[in-house]
Parts: C-alpha cells; structure tokens; sequence
C-alpha cells in the first residue's frame, strides 16, 4: 500500500514527464474543460448556442475526450521512455491522432445512421476536430507541465530543508553524547557500549531517505534511542512517560517525525529547567487516523528558544507533501506545558 505513495514522492530528477490520464481527477478535469470549450466555440457561433447543438456537440465533444485520455492511459508506459519534452510531444501527436479516428468513425456512423446531421465532407470534419483538440491539449498541457514544474520544485527545496534537518543532529547533542560516553566508560563500560551504539542508531537513522516510508515500530524505536541518550545526560531531571501500547507498530511513516519534537521538548522545555521535567508521549488510534502527542514543560520566560519552530516548520512541510490534508501536526500550550499533536492516515507498511 505504500509504494503509490512513495512513487508520488520521488519525482523524476530529470525533466517533467507528462501525468497519466488513468487517474478519475484528471479525467474529470478533461471533461470540465472539454465542456468550457464546447461553450466556447458555441457562443463563438453568435449568441448563446442551441440546446439541440450543445447537447449533440457536447456528447461528440465528451466521448472523444474521454477516448483521448484513455489512449493516452494505454500510452502512458511507452511514451514514458521518450525524453521529457519527446513524452510532451508524443502524447500529443496521439491526442490527435486519436481524436482525428475517433471523429472519422463518428462521421461514417453519422452518415449511416442519420443522413445530413453533419454538414462537413469527412475530411474538413476529421480537420476541424484534430484542429480543436490540439489546440486545447496545448494549451491544458502547458498548464500540467507548469504545474508540475512548480510540485518538483517545491519538493526539491522541501527535500533540501529536511536534508539539512537530517544533518543537522545538533552538534552539541553530539558533543554531549561522546562526552556522556567518555564519562562511562572507567566506571560502567556496559553503559557506555550501549550509548555508543545508540548514538550510531541515531545517526543511521538521521541518513535514511526523507521520502522513504518506514514503520512506526522503527520511528519509536529511534525515538527511545534518543531520549535514552539524553537521560544519560541529564539523568534524573529529565523523566519519560511512554503511552504508545495503543499505536498499530505497522503503520507506515516518514523517518524523523518523532526525533525533531523530543529534540524540541529537551532542549526549549526539560534543559532549560534547573529542576528538569516530564515529557510525556501519548499515541492512539482514532479510526483510520494515528494520533501522537507529545508534552514538554514550558521553558521560563526569557531562555533561547531560537530554532524551535524550524523543526515544526519542516514537519509540517513533509506531511503536506506526503498526506496533503490527510496530516497535520498542531501546536498548543497552556499554563506550565506545551503541546505538540501529529495526526497521520493509517497506512499499513509493506514490510508486515
């Protein structure tokens, strides 16, 4: 169930191919502005058009669309080995062709079944038709290559935000982790082994690929790491409350959801506390939704909380172009806690 949505996110480097019309929003689409340009062309007759001619031209003018976009959905996989600008091009040759046989087979049909209906020789018909579709396909297909190039981007500078995200386990938390394991190792060289594997599970997982869906049971898992890492830090001021039974461990997500929050709830709430604090992971199943809280005391006023918002802000980018509206992560804060709450579709990772 996964790999649809994998596949969305890992947009061709080279070039923007031409989307496949198998998909009911784009064919939808078609037909909307297959219908725009029947008015068109009828008003462009002189006045508003006829309803005998608009319901005739519309059916006609409908069919052939819909017989396009479905050769152009058998297409899909041969002009996809073409260069992007040839895949442009050739789906547009068969736009025309396509719609040049369609609107032959419909003259010799005219023409048996009901005598006279279409004024125009075959010919002029077949040029007419080909003649309107091409000039629409270029003026829609200019429109998706647009729009596409402007997605690619946006993923592209997105993926370079999170990229720097990913390499940005923060150099201090590197530099307190080796001096934790320092520290351990004349006294509990058990601990200090398993700090040092810890610390390189955290950074294994930092480097795997943002678009790469993994479980919930890994994200928890590196999640723990983490603040196992931290607690041998800080140790008692800093305090976990882990209420994650409810969570299904197969659901699939993007790497680093969790690590940035807690990152966030130690650093601008815990640390910033003489006394430390509690942070607090709630996770359930609401439906086909997942639902992960996660608190933090609130930092006294005046510390630093410069850099607090970037993680957020890189999350939020993520989810929007993993999920769209299906995700969110939300912000609240009270009296004494602050609260960060990601909301995820349920998607069952392939691996279980």
């Amino acid at each position: 169930m996964t790999q649809p949505l994998e596949m969305d996110l890992q947009e061709r480097s080279v070039g923007v191919y031409p989307p496949s019309f198998c998909n009911w929003r784009l064919l939808l689409a078609v037909m909307v502005i297959t219908e725009v340009s029947v008015i068109l062309v009828g008003l462009g007759r002189g006045g508003l058009p006829g309803w005998q001619w608009l319901a005739m031209s519309s059916l006609f003018a409908q069919w052939m669309a819909l017989f396009c976009a479905s050769g152009l959905c058998v297409m899909s996989s041969w002009t996809g080995r073409f260069s992007p600008r040839g895949a442009w091009i050739g789906s547009w040759l068969i736009a025309i062709a396509l719609s040049a046989a369609f609107s032959f087979a419909s003259w010799q049909m005219s023409d048996i079944a009901l005598p006279g209906l279409i004024g125009d020789s075959a010919g002029m018909f077949v040029l007419k038709s080909a003649f309107a579709v091409g000039l629409v396909a270029v003026v829609f297909f200019l429109y998706l290559e647009i729009r596409a190039r402007w997605r690619s981007e946006l993923i592209a500078q997105a993926e370079a935000r999170v990229q720097a995200l990913q390499a940005r386990i923060r150099p201090h938390f590197l530099f307190n982790s080796l001096n934790t394991i320092a520290s351990l190792i004349p006294d509990d060289p058990d601990s200090a082994e398993a700090a040092t594997l810890d610390l390189a599970d955290i950074f294994r997982g930092s480097m795997r690929r943002a678009d790469q869906l993994i479980s919930l049971s890994d994200e928890l898992s590196l999640a723990r790491q983490y603040l196992d890492m931290e607690r041998r830090r800080l140790g008692s001021r800093l305090q976990v409350d882990w209420r994650v039974e409810e969570l299904p461990p197969g659901a699939s997500v993007l790497p680093l959801m969790l690590q940035p929050l807690l990152e966030n709830a130690v650093a601008h709430g815990v640390q910033a506390l003489q006394e430390g604090g509690k942070i607090a992971v709630y996770g359930r199943s609401e439906g086909e939704r997942i639902v992960v809280t996660i608190g933090n005391p609130l930092a006294p006023e005046g510390s630093d909380t410069s850099g607090h918002g970037m993680a957020i802000r890189n999350i939020r980018e993520r989810l929007a172009l993993a999920f769209g509206s299906r995700a969110s992560l939300l912000t609240s804060q009270d009296q004494d806690q602050f609260y960060a709450v990601l909301s995820l579709p349920y998607v069952e990772h392939s691996d279980y």
